[in-house]
């Protein structure tokens, strides 16, 4: 009975994302001062209803697909933003309010889904994701963030741009997967490594 119950949620959660939400092509028609001219990547007010669609080759999954995908080895992405949006310049440390409540197993890398990367998130980014996938460009790579951020949006399709060919966008982040009733678990940020 409870597994029925799951699948009835997850079909829910499914369903609700998609009913009002627009394409990302309707979007950026709409409100082209958002994005970025070039990369078509969201560039202000990152906390706001998102697509239904992110553009190819990264594309959506379900938090049931995604789920399989953690089972597999998937990388398991974290990219909301630090509290404070910056790190210790000193030793590359966030200046965050303590741990975030995130998927289990997941990796975050704050910042990472910013329309515009300075440099040395830039690199964070490239370094991290080399370390993560041990190497592996075929690794499949979940990133969330919290329904209604644009972060994970554009962080899926920037790694995606970096040459990894399985990357998953989880649109409703770590709030679909608490109301599925499925587990988070703290997790810290990766440190910035200073060059």
């Amino acid at each position: 009975m409870q597994t029925i119950w799951a699948l009835l949620a997850i079909w829910f959660v499914a369903l609700a994302g998609t009913v009002a939400a627009e394409s990302s092509a309707e979007i950026r028609e709409r409100r082209p001062d958002l994005f970025h001219p070039e990369s078509g990547l969201r560039i202000d007010r990152h906390r706001a209803p998102v697509p239904q669609d992110v553009p190819l080759p990264a594309q959506r999954v379900s938090a049931l697909k995604a789920k399989r995908l953690m089972a597999r080895g998937a990388v398991v992405l974290d990219v909301y933003g630090a509290a404070q949006s910056r790190y210790d310049e000193l030793d590359g440390t966030w200046l965050v309010h303590g741990p975030r409540q995130s998927l289990p197993g997941a990796t975050w890398l704050p910042e990472v889904g910013r329309g515009v990367l300075e440099p040395a998130m830039a690199s964070y980014l490239e370094r991290e994701m080399e370390r993560l996938t041990e190497g592996a460009k075929a690794r499949a790579v979940i990133v969330f963030c919290v329904a209604d951020c644009w972060m994970s949006w554009n962080a899926a399709q920037r790694i995606a741009g970096l040459g990894y060919l399985r990357v998953y966008w989880l649109r409703n982040g770590t709030d679909g997967w608490r109301e599925l009733g499925w587990p988070l678990e703290p997790v810290l940020p990766v440190p910035v490594t200073l060059d």
